[in-house]
């Protein structure tokens, strides 16, 4: 555990964290840009309010990251949900296909008759949707990861504005 003394609205302030001073001093160089901005809205604003201002700015962002958050959720589960019906309409297919080629190989084994080659096209028919499918299945993975990567960034933010909150809390506390 490390003591970091920082300047927030021109006030010194020690924080004791188990992060890194850099991450304290980029956390207090994010809480400043805010009272910053909240400084320069125009009014003459004195005291505590610019960081409270500023702290409900930073609550802001919190919520709207968590919300995007569970949106993203939202659309990954949608996504799992397609890849599972897609992997069990490829399963089907593969069955079929499996059948299909059993009866292929009975009819070239025999004399071949119009019968057997229309089973033939149907083959063929469901080799192509088979592959068709094993392309779908490999773009929806795809997807999910891409979402997973994502979501896995928006937690990373959101957990990362949370312990700014609290440590925005903490301090006006002390």
């Amino acid at each position: 555990m490390a003591t970091v003394a920082v300047t927030i609205n021109s006030r010194k302030y020690d924080v004791v964290a188990d992060e890194s001073a850099e991450y304290i001093e980029m956390l207090c160089a994010h809480i400043n840009e805010k009272v910053d901005l909240v400084l320069r809205g125009g009014r003459n604003i004195m005291g505590e309010r610019p960081i409270v201002l500023a702290a409900l700015n930073v609550c802001d962002e919190y919520f709207k990251v968590q919300e995007a958050g569970r949106l993203m959720k939202e659309q990954l589960q949608t996504c799992s949900d397609k890849l599972n019906a897609a992997q069990a309409e490829n399963k089907k297919l593969k069955s079929d296909n499996k059948k299909l080629k059993a009866e292929l190989d009975l009819a070239e084994s025999d004399q071949i008759t119009i019968d057997e080659t229309a089973i033939k096209a149907e083959t063929a028919d469901a080799k192509k949707q088979l592959e068709e499918a094993g392309t779908q299945i490999k773009f929806l993975e795809g997807q999910i990861a891409l979402l997973e990567d994502k979501l896995k960034k928006m937690e990373a933010d959101y957990a990362a504005r949370e312990q700014e909150f609290l440590e925005m809390i903490d301090k006006e506390t002390k």
